[in-house]
């Protein structure tokens, strides 16, 4: 009888410890590929990552995105190669916004993450 209890706890164990703790279903990642320099919160790619990071931050405030995190910059952009302002550098701007926001983000020329 006791193994017929214990199935089902193991069971209940591991579907509790694939769940993703990380992934709130309330938000969602989008992203924006950096450029040289005509990105519209006024930095560039010399520009040191924490200073890239507040004025995205700022941007977003000012843009009327409530509740937006920047969380990293990472390296896997579009780089395209040329030194125009507007050419990607492949650098990643990457943030964590509520659901409720979606449609703003998007009107900003960002793209959501899959």
């Amino acid at each position: 009888m006791k193994y017929y209890l214990a199935l089902p706890l193991l069971l209940l164990f591991f579907l509790q410890s694939c769940q993703d703790e990380d992934a709130p279903t309330n938000q969602l990642e989008f992203y924006w590929d950096q450029t040289g320099c005509s990105d519209p919160w006024n930095t560039n790619s010399n520009d040191a990552d924490e200073e890239t990071m507040q004025a995205v931050a700022d941007y977003l405030l000012d843009q009327g995105v409530k509740g937006a995190r920047v969380i990293s910059i990472t390296g896997d952009g579009v780089e395209q190669g040329c030194e125009a302002c507007f050419c990607t550098n492949g650098n990643r701007i990457n943030i964590i916004i509520p659901t409720n926001q979606k449609d703003k983000m998007i009107e900003l020329g960002f793209s959501e993450s899959n």
